[in-house]
């Protein structure tokens, strides 16, 4: 191909791209009449226009586009319903006449425009385009089954178009209204007030990121997520009618005075939206009036979605005892078999009444059930005596530390319920007694219970086995074991290591023994007659580890476990697996 070809298909191409672009810009529609006359009809671009104008021999209805938001101008001024407006400029778009009346034709008529319903018409369309403004003259029917005739101010003649094209016509101007109960539109608020005839339920104040309090009935802590999410239902509701414009109502009349609830959105002292909720409206079951005050207007809605506001204060109320405890480097359960547990490092240690190496994973439990704990209730308020509750003398209370600051100071008194599933309880930084659920938090009975008792076959350095009167004593030698005591029979080491070893990684729930004799008889400790004694070495987290084996649970062992020289054991089940290896490699033979 020369240099010659080249050029004449590169002008071709541009030729083409400019007849496209210039038909492009004149595109339209060519309509024949009955009499063979022919007429160019633009069709509608919905992205061009700006404003659409509706007229009937009774209402003018205006919607204007201002910043990408359509408003109603006319007959009042109101947020337009987007969805609405953008459907009938759609089908405006699409529309097409399907046939053609010449001028003169319109004119040899006896009544000219008028038999045409053209004169006045049935309705006026009026647009603000981006290209300059666009007139439609809608008229009567024409004799072709569902076909109606209407002109375009500007060009001569009158069109016929499909009748579908009428019924994207609002029947109101409520059909392009915005139906929104409460839109904010975007505008921040830190201020949430709920009345009811003239009494406040209350009155809310955002004191912090996601962190709201009430100053109204009472000062308490709020429950952020849930008033927020109350602002965001409302915003999903939507109004089912508009009953009144006017800026002067008989309040008394629809039930608004006083107004039966009216929620306000503020911010400082501002309010941003206020919502008045009246009277069932008797015309429509189900609806009730709202004043909404921002637009003046009374609408009405469904009485279901209002249900929102009769929620009791409680709901609004922060359910979170303590809420989030993280940092804590410190926490002290007060009270019978109390103790102080602190963390070193990545470390918990029990520091009193002994010290010990704690489980850091049940610490750490421990640590979150405080900051999960919930309130069940909210008892009383104001307290004249903590004694009713068993507050005045706590069986318990918990207080935790970040640094050397207090982080939260909890008390726990008598069972707030004849079941005793709840217990009365109190934050030292607030006045009032609420009602919580019993936890494992609530089962400490000793600092025993958040000890570690995790070790390495190495660090064990002997093992006496007692069983159904006999006793056997195993020592470490070298990398081996030799029985010292009882029974000499064959030791496999590695079995005994690998044994070990199992059972320095086993862990368990862990109960408190405070009835010794009632466990070991409940148990039948006495009909398995089991006991493992462990030594262990300096470095180990202790001397001496006594383990007494009770009946079997199916799955698991029940266990009595002593760790040094602490008099309460502990309730412990042990897989029954792990113990039949226990019997076999250091039973007796």
């Amino acid at each position: 191909m020369n240099t010659r070809t080249n050029w004449l298909l590169l002008l071709a191409a541009i030729g083409l791209g400019a007849y496209v672009y210039l038909v492009d810009r004149r595109a339209g529609v060519a309509v024949r009449g009955g009499s063979g006359a022919t007429a160019m009809y633009v069709p509608v671009e919905p992205g061009s226009v700006t404003a659409v104008e509706l007229m009937r021999s009774n209402s003018v209805l205006r919607v204007v586009l201002e910043d990408g938001i359509w408003r109603m101008t006319s007959p009042v001024a109101y947020p337009a319903q987007p969805a609405s407006v953008q459907h009938f400029l759609d089908r405006l778009g699409r529309l097409l006449p399907s046939g053609y009346v010449t001028a003169a034709e319109v004119a040899s008529q006896p009544e000219a425009m008028k038999a045409f319903g053209l004169e006045p018409p049935v309705a006026t369309v009026s647009l603000t385009t981006q290209t300059g403004p666009v007139i439609l003259r809608l008229g009567g029917a024409s004799p072709q089954p569902g076909r109606f005739y209407f002109q375009r101010v500007g060009s001569e003649g009158v069109f016929t178009a499909d009748t579908t094209f009428l019924e994207s016509l609002p029947a109101s101007v409520n059909e392009w209204r915005d139906r929104t109960l409460l839109d904010l539109g975007g505008r921040a608020f830190d201020r949430i007030t709920l009345a009811g005839r003239g009494r406040t339920i209350f009155d809310a104040v955002r004191d912090g990121p996601g962190r709201w309090r009430l100053r109204q009935p009472l000062s308490a802590r709020a429950d952020g997520e849930r008033l927020e999410a109350l602002v965001s239902a409302l915003e999903t509701v939507q109004v089912t009618g508009f009953e009144s414009d006017a800026p002067v109502i008989d309040r008394a009349a629809y039930g608004l005075q006083p107004p039966e609830m009216e929620l306000s959105l503020g911010k400082g002292t501002n309010d941003v939206a206020r919502l008045q909720v009246g009277a069932w409206d008797t015309n429509h079951p189900g609806d009730r009036f709202v004043r909404r005050l921002s637009h003046t207007n009374l609408v009405r809605v469904a009485a279901s979605d209002l249900s929102l506001l009769e929620q009791p204060l409680d709901q609004f109320r922060d359910p979170r005892l303590l809420g989030p405890m993280e940092g804590v480097t410190r926490l002290e359960l007060r009270g019978t078999n109390g103790f102080v547990v602190y963390r070193e490092g990545t470390n918990w240690v029990v520091i009193s009444p002994n010290r010990f190496l704690a489980d850091s994973p049940t610490v750490d439990f421990l640590v979150s059930q405080l900051g999960t704990l919930e309130i069940v209730n909210f008892v009383n308020d104001v307290v004249p005596s903590l004694a009713p509750y068993g507050l005045e003398t706590p069986t318990r209370e918990f207080v935790a530390y970040r640094g050397t600051n207090v982080m939260a100071h909890l008390q726990v008194g008598l069972p707030a319920n004849a079941e005793r599933t709840l217990l009365y309880a109190r934050r030292l930084d607030e006045p009032g007694v609420y009602a919580i659920s019993r936890t494992v938090l609530f089962n400490l009975e000793s600092a025993g219970q958040l000890r570690s008792w995790q070790f390495t076959s190495e660090q064990v350095t002997g093992v006496t086995v007692l069983h159904r009167g006999k006793r056997r004593v195993l020592g470490r030698q070298g990398s081996g074991w030799k029985v010292s005591e009882g029974d000499a029979g064959e030791v496999i080491a590695d079995a005994v290591e690998e044994t070990l070893y199992r059972l320095g990684q086993w862990n368990s729930m862990r109960y408190a023994v405070l009835d010794e004799a009632a466990l070991l008889r409940d148990g039948r400790f006495g009909g398995v007659d089991h006991e493992l004694v462990l030594g262990f070495a300096e470095r180990a987290v202790m001397r001496r580890l006594r383990i007494r084996f009770g009946s079997s649970l199916g799955l698991s062992r029940i266990v009595l476990a002593n760790f040094d020289d602490d008099p309460m054991g502990l309730r412990l089940e042990i897989p029954e697996p792990l113990y039949e290896g226990l019997v076999r490699y250091l039973g007796l033979p």
